[in-house]
């Protein structure tokens, strides 16, 4: 059974994301080599004030 949603992605597509996700993977691998535990828990410190910026965001509709 077809869902008729058959949209062709090009693989330098794929390729591209699959690279930043590897660069930000690698990136927090060099921070925690760095900085030891505060490297592993800067992407959560981080990441705070952009997600309640989303979620003010969101909530003003």
């Amino acid at each position: 059974m077809a869902d008729g949603h058959e949209e062709k992605t090009s693989i330098w597509t794929e390729a591209g994301i699959w690279l930043v996700v590897l660069a930000a993977m690698g990136l927090w691998a060099l921070s925690i080599v760095k900085w030891g535990v505060l490297g592993l828990y800067m992407p959560a410190v981080i990441s705070v004030p952009i997600i309640l910026l989303i979620l003010v965001w969101i909530s003003r509709g």
